[in-house]
């Protein structure tokens, strides 16, 4: 079997990998997507993932994917990815609803790893949903698409949103320049999102980015979930 195309020089990738301690670089997106196996045709391009999948057709085709929270004051994660097989310690996950790829796009050669939330799905820091409509054509009753992606510091939504989390946090501030609201770094906020009927809470310590090294001097922190600004370029608007 062919190995992967690697790149040598990584010198152009955001952010500088050697730089930051980082050995290599793997994607886990889908064939239907891929430049390399645009170029390379079937088989010779195709994705990581799939040329694991196909080393062994006995196993179930899925991964797992823990990340890291190294300065987290009460559970210390260390990153995790397995193939096939689950992350220790979550294995009841193979028992919840299963949510389909298929349901987020209309056009599945522009396929990500996303999922669709439930009607009114995004719970705000006061208990309430936040409404909002998305702009997914095929998307609606108060529904959105969530795009994962593991290599994002921010989570993307619309300003609206973003507006609903932090607009009404005393001393909070938009600032236009970074697309994101600055809030008082020790405001402890709630956020939730619900995928199929299973409320998934967000730490307060991913709604408010806690860390002074980064604060202004006006102890003001970044807040997590900024402002999506490309969205049509991620879902067919």
């Amino acid at each position: 079997m062919p190995l992967p195309v690697l790149v040598e020089d990584s010198s152009s990738f955001s952010p500088a990998l050697q730089s930051n301690g980082f050995q290599g670089l793997i994607g886990l997106g889908f064939d239907a997507t891929s430049v390399v196996r645009g170029k390379l045709g079937n088989g010779a391009g195709d994705s990581p993932l799939s040329r694991i999948f196909q080393l062994n057709k006995t196993t179930q085709n899925f991964v797992s994917l823990q990340l890291n929270r190294a300065k987290d004051p009460t559970d210390t994660i260390t990153g995790q990815i397995t193939v096939s097989e689950v992350v220790s310690g979550y294995e009841n996950v193979t028992s919840q609803p299963k949510l389909w790829l298929k349901d987020a796009f209309l056009d599945s050669r522009n396929q990500h790893w996303s999922i669709v939330t439930d009607r009114n799905g995004v719970i705000g820091p006061d208990g309430n949903t936040l409404s909002e409509e998305s702009i997914v054509r095929h998307i609606s009753g108060g529904k959105l698409v969530a795009v994962l992606d593991s290599g994002f510091t921010f989570s993307q939504v619309p300003r609206k949103m973003s507006d609903a989390i932090y607009g009404r946090v005393k001393g909070a501030t938009y600032s236009t320049q970074e697309g994101l609201w600055k809030v008082p770094c020790k405001q402890n906020l709630s956020l939730a999102f619900v995928f199929g009927g299973v409320t998934m809470s967000i730490h307060p310590l991913d709604v408010v980015s806690n860390d002074l090294d980064q604060s202004d001097p006006n102890g003001l922190c970044d807040g997590g979930v900024s402002v999506m600004y490309s969205a049509c370029s991620i879902v067919p608007c």
